[in-house]
């Protein structure tokens, strides 16, 4: 095996890529890497932390990888003093070529758990670097030494000077690896039928039952007995692979079975959702109403044949509500739906004690109702692997952190940069030396542009943030608790100019469908009049401030739209109307308790400002119709249900100041047993529909009702 460092110039001809004829035991292969211990350069946090949401610290808050009982635990076998480096590995085997050819790369990237998970997610800010490419091979068996540097640093610590100016004795220890199921089966030396981080039999993985966790050094002994011609019996009933010299078996205080984090993206998004709970309802996804950030599939889903991360969050945001309509069975709506808030609770940017448990009562529900599935013929088992999973992503959350500071669309995402563009400025012959090369000097150059920011006063950071700015994929939650009352930091934002100015009150019946424009606020705070020759400045949309959650930060404004029909010109169809749904607060004082209380369901007809002569307020206006207050629940569902509120068989309708809408909310029409009306797709169905369910928050925006 022929090794090319940092000081490599050059490498040998041999194609590390998965192409040629078949390979024998004895082939020369070429690994790629570079020294990790040269590798931190970061704002680094040189402690752990117990963080705790209540004065009384009895609830535990679990959020960066410093907040964990990994980094307490590592510590206190370290000499006083230490500090410690968590090494995060990722490795993912990527396809270069395009179209024809199976040229591959085998990329590792490292990065330090001592970077804000924030940070360590925005490809920009450079946070994870390119460690290595394994080379690509079709041999059963690995034979290699360990000598990483990491061993003795890992042991001795290295004197190292901190972005503080500060002199640390600092210890990388690998903490964990982020990979695929084959990738950590293959980093654990397991089967991929079996679970690598702890000894499930291969035939119960179904089971909601914790079992004992796989020891590091009894698995790396039995490897050794089986290289050394002993044949273990442990070898076979473990289900372990021939790879006689993993890397980690001689790491200081690294579990490896323990470091394999759960891994969202596949295990979740890609795996038990899309392989199998996800069904081809085209009629409901087209009937489904528009909501700000949510995906609308107005041609159905069975058309897509490439289904990615994104495209899955989007449809579980609305899958329940689909289901509800398509099967009488209510146990199936609830495994449904029990599977479906796991998978919304274990994306939170943050978790606490609370929101774990809930955790564990959704995928405990979920085993509870899975038979349903067995007994209608749908599933034959449900033994298999990624199912068996969900068992680990409590103790992943409180070893390391919320989890979305290891999915591995981060590790995808570093593809492009660190393979993919690589390989596209190469000749494609001989090409792991180009890519090497180029991504040394695209490195050097980027250096060199944060040294000239840096000299000409400015800080680093500003261009690692200017190249990527943090987006809200980049989000982790703070500040107000999710039943706190909702504190805006500012009013609302609205178009300095209307949109449509001065519109009459006909025009406004006749489009809008304001029947009346008479009392403001839902009590009648104030009154007003209009005659046929008042004019009102109208506005097609408003933005409006969410309060924080410790959960999630999306989007930190909301946008509230309502519009009548639009033309576009005798060339583009006309952009439909628009009655965006809002929740209204109605009660202050129930308000402030938090959750659902003091607020109503409303749907906006027009946003507009009152005319000078017919009274001064200081805020825009909204005409709403009301729905009916939220009292009925669904417990199949966990959803409010109403429908529309009406006064002498017309919609019951106010005005409000535009400070009482509290945030936008997703209305899903309660969907009829078996097809979907035709005329659902084809017009409004908002009026079409009876009744509606509020769809639940944790799936459309993680905000203030959990």
């Amino acid at each position: 095996m022929r090794i090319h460092g940092d000081d490599e110039t050059h490498g040998a001809d041999q194609d590390p890529g998965n192409e040629g004829a078949d390979r024998s035991s004895d082939e020369e292969l070429e690994l790629w890497l570079r020294n990790p211990v040269t590798s931190f350069r970061a704002e680094l946090a040189y402690k752990p932390e117990k963080v705790y949401t209540d004065p009384q610290g009895q609830t535990r808050l679990y959020d960066k990888m410093w907040t964990g009982e990994w980094w307490w635990e590592t510590q206190s076998r370290l000499p006083a003093g230490a500090t410690v480096a968590p090494v995060i590995l990722a490795s993912d085997k990527t396809q270069l070529s395009r179209f024809k050819g199976n040229k591959v790369a085998w990329p590792v990237y490292l990065t330090i758990g001592n970077i804000s998970k924030e940070v360590r997610r925005q490809s920009g800010s450079h946070a994870s670097i390119l460690l290595g490419y394994i080379p690509v091979s079709k041999v059963d068996t690995d034979t290699f030494e360990n000598n990483s540097p990491l061993v003795a640093a890992g042991r001795e610590g290295l004197e190292t000077v901190c972005t503080d100016r500060r002199i640390r004795r600092v210890h990388p220890i690998l903490a964990a690896f982020i990979g695929d199921h084959p990738e950590q089966c293959l980093v654990a030396c397991c089967a991929e039928n079996r679970c690598p981080k702890c000894h499930v039999p291969a035939d119960q993985h179904g089971a909601n039952t914790q079992f004992p966790p796989c020891n590091q050094e009894q698995t790396a002994h039995v490897l050794h007995a089986q290289a050394s011609g002993q044949y273990p019996p442990e070898f076979v009933a473990e289900g372990l692979r021939p790879i006689f010299s993993p890397f980690w078996a001689d790491l200081p205080h690294t579990n490896i079975f323990m470091g394999i984090t759960s891994d969202i993206l596949h295990q979740l998004h890609q795996g038990l959702f899309k392989d199998h709970l996800k069904k081809r309802f085209d009629s409901w996804f087209r009937a489904m109403p528009i909501h700000p950030g949510l995906r609308h599939f107005k041609e159905g889903i069975s058309k897509i044949t490439q289904w990615t991360g994104a495209d899955n969050k989007q449809l579980q945001r609305v899958f329940v509500t689909v289901l509800v309509g398509t099967t009488p069975n209510h146990d199936v709506v609830r495994a449904s739906r029990a599977l479906l808030d796991f998978i919304s609770l274990a994306q939170y940017r943050s978790h606490t004690d609370n929101t774990l448990r809930g955790l564990q009562h959704a995928l405990n529900e979920f085993h509870a109702l899975k038979n349903v599935f067995i007994d209608l013929g749908c599933r034959e088992h449900f033994n298999l692997p990624k199912f068996h999973s969900l068992c680990h992503y409590m103790n992943s959350i409180k070893l390391y952190g919320s989890l979305d500071g290891f999915n591995t669309e981060n590790s995808e995402r570093l593809h492009i940069d660190y393979a993919k563009k690589a390989y596209a400025a190469s000749n494609q012959k001989d090409y792991m030396i180009q890519m090497t090369r180029w991504l040394s000097r695209q490195e050097a150059v980027m250096w060199f542009k944060m040294y000239l920011t840096w000299r000409l006063g400015g800080s680093p950071k500003d261009y690692s943030k200017s190249a990527s700015e943090y987006s809200g994929d980049s989000d982790a939650g703070s500040g107000a608790r999710p039943n706190q009352a909702l504190t805006l930091t500012a009013p609302y934002h609205i178009a300095l100019h209307p949109h449509f100015p001065k519109r009459s009150v006909p025009y406004l019946i006749q489009n809008h469908g304001a029947s009346f424009l008479a009392t403001i606020g839902p009590r009648g705070d104030h009154t007003f009049q209009p005659t046929p020759h008042d004019r009102f400045d109208c506005f097609s949309n408003l933005r409006i401030p969410l309060a924080p959650s410790e959960h999630s930060c999306d989007n930190d404004m909301a946008q509230i739209c309502s519009h009548p029909e639009r033309a576009n010109g005798p060339r583009k169809p006309p952009t439909a109307a628009r009655w965006d749904t809002v929740l209204v607060q109605v009660d202050k004082e129930q308000r402030n308790k938090g959750g659902f209380r003091g607020l109503r369901a409303a749907e906006v007809r027009v946003i507009f400002r009152l005319p000078p002569h017919l009274g001064l307020l200081p805020h825009p206006l909204a005409y709403i119709h009301w729905f009916k207050p939220l009292c009925a629940f669904n417990e199949d569902v966990k959803m409010f249900c109403f429908g529309r509120s009406t006064r002498n068989h017309l919609p019951n309708a106010a005005v409000v100041p535009v400070t009482h809408l509290v945030q936008p909310c997703h209305l899903v029409p309660r969907f009829p047993s078996g097809a979907v009306d035709p005329h659902w797709i084809n017009r409004d169905v908002m009026t079409a529909a009876d009744s509606f369910y509020l769809n639940s928050i944790k799936y459309i925006a993680i905000k203030n009702f959990y």
